[in-house]
């Protein structure tokens, strides 16, 4: 589709909005949800990157249980499930706008 733009003479920047950004938008669009979504969550590369002050919301998890502030932790996590669940349902509400593709959980 690129070179059949650019057959007909259509200029670099015309044949990225028509043809590049379109079909590569899906692809950017769903790697990104799932991108955030698993670093929302993750423990293992940040307790090893963490220093003081620069705690991420799963260091902060793991100490207070470990402290024994479990009810904290229950507490900080169910915060955590909660904003993803109303990132998700927005997303949702909107996929209606997105190109088919782009919400992974929707085929």
């Amino acid at each position: 589709m690129d070179e059949a733009a650019q057959s007909v003479g259509a200029s670099l920047y015309r044949r990225l909005r028509d043809v590049i950004f379109p079909l590569s938008a899906p692809a950017a669009a769903a790697g990104a949800i799932l991108v955030f979504l698993t670093a929302f969550n993750e423990l293992t590369v940040s307790a090893l990157l963490w220093s003081s002050g620069t705690e991420t919301l799963g260091v902060v998890i793991f100490n207070l249980d470990d402290s024994g502030e479990t009810g904290m932790a229950s507490a900080l996590a169910m915060t955590i499930v909660f904003v993803v669940i109303v990132l998700m349902a927005l997303i949702q509400l909107f996929s209606r706008r997105f190109p088919k593709g782009v919400v992974p959980w929707q085929t």
